[in-house]
């Protein structure tokens, strides 16, 4: 797309609020960036983790309404913003852009749903399904296993999965200990793909 503006953001920033005004679409060109909701006990949800190549903001840039959700910048970043009055025409004359607007807003509604059902389980198997969630959007590949390509902390784990930083380290230390994952500092390996998609399935097939 040829217009736009890049915009650089410290950490910590604040790039929008939900409830704001909607006037543009983001591309995440570098660093990451979280988008977090406030739940009703006070607490951050976490509802997406983005990287490079993600796109952001899209919903309140096609309705025209309020922002849906809080968006943070995790590291210092950068990102390119279109604003709806470029956006509209440009996916109009660009279908394959649209398309690409319309699967990584799908891809956000599924990705929700999946967080409101995996809230009712019990930790070792939200653990096990969030990871596999992860590893579906950010997953590579590696020698090792499956390495999520995320720098996250446990807090900000468990911030997206709805469990507090000490359940969360718990959680991932019997994993490790059960050869499911490696962990090297911020970094988790998913070694055994199979054994964690059984832990998840374990869940519903007890439903």
């Amino acid at each position: 797309m040829g217009r736009g503006q890049l915009k650089r953001h410290a950490k910590r920033d604040i790039i929008y609020r939900r409830g704001e005004p909607g006037d543009s679409l983001m591309v995440v060109v570098a660093g990451r960036i979280k988008l977090t909701n406030v739940n009703v006990g006070g607490k951050e949800v976490v509802l997406h983790f983005l990287v490079p190549g993600n796109i952001y903001g899209e919903i309140a840039a096609l309705d025209g309404k309020e922002r849906a959700a809080n968006a943070v910048a995790l590291e210092d970043s950068e990102v390119f913003l279109i604003y709806t009055r470029d956006l509209i025409p440009t996916l109009k004359a660009h279908p394959d852009a649209m398309l690409d607007v319309i699967s990584a807003l799908c891809a956000k509604v599924r990705a929700g749903a999946a967080m409101i059902e995996d809230s009712t389980l019990e930790m070792r198997a939200r653990v096990a399904r969030g990871l596999l969630r992860l590893a579906r959007q950010h997953g590579q590949k590696s020698a090792e296993g499956i390495c999520l390509q995320l720098a996250l902390s446990q807090a900000e784990l468990g911030s997206y999965l709805g469990l507090s930083r000490a359940n969360v380290s718990r959680q991932l230390g019997q994993l490790k200990e059960a050869n499911v994952i490696m962990i090297d500092g911020t970094q988790i390996v998913i070694t055994d793909d199979e054994c964690l998609t059984a832990i998840a399935d374990a869940a519903s097939s007890k439903d």
